[in-house]
């Protein structure tokens, strides 16, 4: 069953509740592991000599969600099929953004010349945990709304 969504949401979850700073929400142990290896926002910025035109966290997060839905299917599916589908796309992007955190992490110990790919590897790793955090409270709307 979904190990994904929040405790309460599906029938079978175990309650496992870890409340972070930003709106108190409850979140699965691999989504807060993401969002400590990823970088934050003052992390990415500062490895640039001058600010990247970088989007706010909201609309990171809003395309993340926007993605996530745009792989939902439209007709109509069961309860538990919805929430299967969901699990299925929200890990792809959940590994997907762990894998990029933890290279990005692994770039920056290296050589000086790799410096900028390093940086990027960070800015990337930032953009696409935030854009899951997203698709994890758009897979709980679908979840929920539908």
């Amino acid at each position: 069953m979904s190990r994904y969504l929040p405790p309460g949401s599906y029938p079978h979850v175990p309650s496992c509740s870890a409340s972070i700073a930003s709106g108190g929400e409850s979140l699965h142990p691999l989504l807060r592991h993401l969002l400590r290896v990823a970088p934050d926002r003052t992390e990415v910025l500062a490895l640039f000599g001058e600010a990247p035109q970088l989007a706010e966290e909201a609309a990171l997060q809003q395309a993340g969600g926007q993605m996530l839905e745009m792989f939902m299917p439209d007709e109509p599916l069961s309860y538990r099929a919805r929430g299967q589908r969901l699990e299925v796309l929200f890990r792809r992007m959940l590994e997907h953004a762990l894998s990029l955190a933890i290279n990005a992490r692994c770039a920056l110990g290296q050589a000086e010349e790799a410096e900028r790919p390093a940086t990027h590897a960070m800015l990337i790793a930032y953009v696409a945990a935030q854009q899951v955090v997203g698709a994890r409270r758009m897979a709980m709307d679908l979840y929920n709304g539908r």
